[in-house]
């Protein structure tokens, strides 16, 4: 079952919400596995990309901001991107949601969640994406 036409998504922004967060058995952020899923959240948002989903994701956008200023990381400023990425929720005009493979184990895309259910917003879950929507653009060649 194909989700959407090609026409029908040349219009559409969804935001991509996809775990970041990797505490170690301290409580302390763990980077090593901050980075790892920023890897996965690349890796997915392209495959979003290549089936026409015009995709804003922030652990892919903000991620290279995060690690290259030192005291981002030494504050663990957990609580700045959060507000950067409510604002970004709240003064955008996206489609809808679209929730990774180990969303529900993130505090962080639950509440991006319930953000868009309560706008009435459209909730993808991103498996059902790559099994039912096409390859648009073929990259491989």
């Amino acid at each position: 079952m194909v989700l959407y036409t090609p026409e029908q998504l040349e219009d559409m922004l969804w935001y991509f919400a996809h775990p970041y967060t990797v505490k170690d058995k301290d409580g302390r952020e763990n980077h090593q596995g901050e980075h790892a899923n920023f890897i996965q959240a690349c890796t997915k948002t392209s495959e979003l990309i290549k089936r026409g989903f015009n995709v804003y994701s922030p652990i892919a956008h903000t991620h290279p901001v995060h690690i290259i200023e030192p005291q981002f990381i030494k504050n663990e400023e957990y609580k700045l991107w959060v507000r950067l990425d409510n604002l970004i929720i709240d003064k955008t005009n996206f489609k809808g949601i679209i929730l990774a493979p180990r969303w529900e184990t993130s505090g962080g895309c639950n509440g991006e969640r319930e953000k868009f259910e309560k706008r009435n917003l459209q909730v993808l879950l991103y498996n059902d994406i790559i099994k039912d929507q096409p390859i648009l653009y073929d990259v491989s060649h």
